[in-house]
């Protein structure tokens, strides 16, 4: 028997985007679940993953944004540009968050203190390439089917025009999901 949410989703996560003679698809971008082996919470955790609109846009600004191009997040506080920079590398956004289930992948904790960062060097454009995220434990309602759910927030290359992210300590992915999953303390430096 099909899960619930299951059999509501005909729709893709985010509709396809038109900018002048392009379509831009964001299939790549689909929610998805993985699994993390947990020695702290002596269990497999299932990771449910989806992405925000900042993985492909960056902020919105008028004298910048291109004529006739959609404006994201529109009804929003903060609407967003389309950035093809962005898109082209949330191409690369599923295998990354996958990879963090190896047993010695580090995340760095923000300095807002409510958010993780996972950075990696690109070729193209060349430098970091910082990928932020939130881990929750999962809803009641949402638990038959996955422990945690990580949302992407946002994902961008460094450039000379933005420097790198505040951050503060490290922890192992896995060690953050047993934590985060048992409730426990994930500060890292105070």
């Amino acid at each position: 028997m099909p899960l619930p949410w299951a059999c509501a989703r005909v729709m893709s996560y985010f509709s396809s985007l038109s900018i002048g003679a392009e379509t831009y698809d964001f299939s790549h971008l689909e929610p998805f679940t993985f699994v993390v082996k947990s020695q702290l919470a002596r269990r497999d955790l299932r990771v449910h993953v989806t992405f925000s609109t900042h993985c492909f846009s960056r902020a919105y600004d008028n004298d910048s944004h291109g004529q006739g191009e959609p404006i994201i997040d529109q009804g929003t506080p903060r609407p967003r540009s389309f950035c093809q920079t962005r898109y082209r590398l949330s191409h690369t956004l599923p295998v990354l968050i996958k990879s963090l289930e190896h047993p010695k992948a580090k995340v760095w904790e923000t300095a807002a203190e409510r958010n993780w960062c996972y950075s990696i060097t690109v070729d193209d454009p060349a430098g970091p390439y910082h990928v932020f995220f939130e881990v929750r434990r999962a809803s009641r309602e949402r638990r038959q089917w996955q422990d945690l759910h990580l949302v992407v927030e946002s994902a961008y290359h460094e450039d000379t025009a933005r420097t790198g992210p505040r951050l503060k300590g490290s922890m192992v992915f896995v060690l953050l999901c047993g934590k985060i999953y048992l409730n426990q303390p994930t500060a890292t430096r105070r």
